[in-house]
């Protein structure tokens, strides 16, 4: 049996070979003719350069594709703009209630994740001037109180929001957790290990809001779907009460049928 025949390694991707059977120098020929008649279209002394069509492509939108409009559409830049608005779907109050909270909570999630970074200044300036004396003490103590300021600001923009929600978007636990961060943070930390405590109390705190997270999802999810139940029922509603579907319309138009076949029956 003669040695099956194999491409040189390059023509085609790693892992992909011809089907048994494959005349392989045909293969090779078949494939050199279709790269040539691919390069003809890029060859300038080729009569098949850009298929033929000798004009100069037009630079600066001075011609439209005729995908595009073509000559109808010459004078594109004389049209007026339009802004185009999105429109999505509403799936009413509850929806919008829930992924309202859910956005929320994520953008509280992001603050306390760097919140870290005024309570890290707070615990150097301390670590540096911690025997500081005379102008030095001085200047040190004005510099911490900026940088406690600081510090005091970011710890409320990062919670605030959070802990002044309610009970049926935050549970206790993740509320408590979060008061911990202002707590904590607000301590006067003067090592790296308290530090290090500190930055696991921030992802104790985003687990907890992830989790409550979660539940949030589930009834998104609950108010969508319901949603969704109550068009297709209104949806089924109006079309049960059209003309020729039955409904009102269609006991209505009982009595006129009726008497059109008591007529016909006494003409006969």
């Amino acid at each position: 049996m003669a040695p099956k025949q194999r491409l040189p390694r390059g023509i085609l991707p790693d892992g992909i070979d011809v089907p048994p059977g494959t005349d392989i120098m045909q293969f090779c020929r078949d494939l050199a003719e279709s790269g040539a008649q691919f390069a003809e279209q890029f060859d300038r002394s080729n009569p098949n350069f850009h298929g033929g069509d000798e004009r100069a492509v037009p630079l600066g939108g001075g011609r439209v594709p005729e995908g595009m409009g073509g000559e109808e559409m010459k004078n594109w830049r004389e049209m007026p703009e339009t802004e185009c608005i999105a429109i999505e779907d509403d799936y009413g109050e509850e929806y919008r209630k829930w992924m309202d909270a859910y956005q929320t909570l994520n953008h509280c999630k992001k603050m306390i994740a760097v919140v870290n970074k005024p309570v890290e200044v707070a615990m150097k300036l301390r670590v540096q001037y911690k025997n500081a004396e005379d102008d030095d003490r001085t200047a040190y103590e004005s510099r911490l109180k900026g940088a406690e300021n600081d510090r005091d600001g970011a710890l409320s923009a990062a919670t605030a929001t959070i802990l002044g929600m309610t009970d049926e978007v935050i549970s206790d636990r993740c509320r408590a957790q979060v008061a911990e961060v202002v707590a904590q943070g607000k301590f006067e930390m003067v090592d790296r290990e308290t530090y290090g405590e500190y930055i696991h109390c921030l992802k104790r705190a985003n687990q907890e809001i992830f989790m409550c997270q979660k539940k949030l999802l589930q009834q998104i999810k609950d108010a969508k779907k319901a949603s969704q139940k109550g068009k297709q029922e209104a949806a089924a509603e109006e079309s049960a009460g059209s003309p020729g579907q039955g409904g009102y319309a269609g006991a209505a138009a009982a009595p006129a049928v009726a008497e059109a076949v008591a007529a016909a029956e006494g003409g006969a």
